[in-house]
């Protein structure tokens, strides 16, 4: 996980609930499941935690000659408006990686570019 911790939010709400903009990396396997039904799993997983959630943009992708799937989606949680995007990345075998990038909506065209340029650097190391 990657923090900004020197970020000046202009979102008074998050600024109370002391929210940082951040990225996170985590690993799974799709175990019997096929790439678009783990994908499927990840939104409804979503759903569940935050049933306001709407997906906003949902894509396949090539990462690094890898196959990739695109979500962004925006939400309200503790009165804050986020956007967040969800870069599901096909690892070796049955292997995946989610890389989750979280900001608020307000700042999202700040950080857009360079979220997908992080997902877009993923690689893995043999």
């Amino acid at each position: 996980m990657a923090v900004k911790i020197n970020e000046n939010l202009n979102d008074p709400v998050a600024k109370k609930i002391n929210f940082k903009s951040y990225f996170a990396v985590s690993y799974d396997t799709l175990q019997d499941k096929s790439m678009s039904e783990y994908v499927q799993i990840v939104k409804n997983g979503l759903q569940q935690t935050v049933p306001s959630v709407v997906f906003t943009k949902d894509q396949d992708m090539m990462i690094n000659s890898r196959s990739a799937h695109a979500i962004e989606a925006e939400l309200i949680q503790q009165g804050v408006n986020f956007k967040i995007l969800l870069m599901v990345i096909a690892g070796e075998g049955k292997d995946v990686w989610v890389i989750s990038f979280n900001t608020t909506k307000n700042s999202w065209d700040e950080y857009r570019e360079m979220f997908y340029g992080v997902a877009n650097s993923f690689n893995l190391k043999k």
